[in-house]
């Protein structure tokens, strides 16, 4: 008696299982137009290539204020959104560049530089690069206050 229960409770899990696979399968789908390939292309007009993406990285950070990296380079360029708050960015040699939220920037590639927040508000960072990534020291309060 014990093993038929189990056997009919196996048995309802999978086909409840079957059953909810086949109902998000059959759920209305738009199919892309005749003739507009496969893929992403069939979605967009003209000719395009897709790049690989394999080898990127992507990180989204919540910086607290005053928060921030050590100076860092990219061996390939990076680009940072601020998706919310006010971000804080320096590439060696140049000023402090406050970044206001939805503005992206591309770092250089092979340039040492940091980001984060701004000192009284915290920033949350999306970062896209590919490439090596090396870290060096940390960033002191005089170059993060753009004093040094």
């Amino acid at each position: 008696m014990v093993h038929r229960r189990s056997l009919v409770l196996a048995s309802l899990v999978f086909i409840g299982t079957a059953v909810m696979i086949a109902g998000a399968a059959a759920q209305e789908q738009l199919a892309p137009p005749a003739g507009r390939g496969r893929g992403l292309g069939a979605f967009m007009t003209g000719t395009i290539e897709v790049g690989d993406t394999k080898n990127m990285n992507m990180s989204r950070i919540r910086f607290a204020a005053g928060a921030r990296t050590n100076w860092h380079l990219h061996s390939a360029p990076q680009l940072l959104l601020v998706e919310e708050g006010r971000g804080r960015l320096q590439e060696l040699g140049s000023a402090v560049v406050d970044i206001p939220a939805g503005q992206p920037v591309l770092t250089r590639a092979n340039v040492l530089h940091w980001h984060g927040a701004a000192p009284d508000q915290a920033a949350l960072q999306f970062s896209v690069y590919s490439g090596t990534l090396e870290w060096k020291d940390a960033v002191s309060a005089e170059q993060y206050l753009g004093k040094k």
